[in-house]
């Protein structure tokens, strides 16, 4: 018996347990913590805390303030709970209103957030056409040349959004791509007078996506809510008219979300 607990005890690694105990930390914190604050809640070493979480920020775990260099936890392990657990809370909440514009317009719906740099397919309603456009939720796309990815992007405070423009590429897919960052920014522009923003065949040809923003108590974007399909029936009738039905649905969503609060 105590030899199988002595073989167990050597199959241990105590850098992952170490590591592990930073990230509950960190997650129990209402706030970003300094790389001291975590050594000395933990009693770890500042130098094995600091190389614990440059590994962590290496892996997208954390995010690291560029002006306080303090340390939050990102959704990386939110996406990985996603692939295991299929839901969060967010989604559940939203549920209702995917599938109503779903059913409203007959196109696949998509609830999508902002994570390192990109966006993260939450929650989807498929269309019931036999064509039609789906993504596995738990995946990311650029934000450059998405619907979603622009809206989210557009509605970033400005320094985050300056941020993120200079660390993103704008990596061409298509011939419609944006690839230029002022012409970006104008697109940005565009969509936050109109309220809505749209892919038209820019991240892959034959698909089209029109999408808005849900914001939350404090008139933050917390996600965008879309619809994707192939671009012929994006014809100009459909997107006048689906158009105002997601800038009234994100309208409801928004409602309901500062209402919980």
């Amino acid at each position: 018996m105590n030899n199988e607990a002595d073989e167990k005890q050597k199959k241990i690694i105590k850098s992952v347990i170490k590591t592990f105990d930073v990230i509950e930390h960190i997650a129990l914190s209402d706030r970003e913590l300094g790389v001291t604050e975590i050594s000395e809640a933990l009693n770890y070493g500042v130098s094995a805390t600091y190389h614990l979480l440059n590994t962590l920020k290496e892996c997208n775990i954390v995010e690291q303030n560029e002006t306080t260099k303090k340390f939050k936890l990102s959704l990386k392990l939110w996406q990985i709970g996603m692939l295991a657990y299929g839901q969060n809370n967010i989604s559940l909440l939203l549920k209702p209103y995917l599938r109503k514009l779903k059913e409203l317009t007959g196109e696949t719906s998509n609830l999508t957030i902002l994570d390192n740099n990109q966006i993260v397919y939450i929650a989807q309603e498929e269309s019931s056409r036999l064509l039609k456009m789906f993504t596995k939720i738990g995946a990311s796309a650029p934000l450059h040349c998405t619907g979603s990815g622009k809206i989210l992007l557009t509605y970033q405070p400005k320094a985050k959004q300056e941020h993120i423009l200079n660390s993103i590429e704008l990596t061409k897919y298509t011939n419609k791509t944006i690839t230029d960052k002022d012409k970006l920014m104008e697109e940005m522009d565009i969509i936050k007078k109109q309220g809505y923003g749209l892919d038209d065949e820019e991240r892959e040809l034959g698909v089209s996506c029109i999408g808005a923003p849900i914001f939350g108590i404090n008139n933050e974007i917390i996600a965008c809510i879309s619809i994707s399909g192939p671009k012929s029936r994006f014809t100009k009738e459909n997107k006048d008219k689906w158009i105002k039905i997601i800038l009234q649905i994100s309208k409801e969503a928004t409602d309901y979300i500062r209402n919980l609060n």
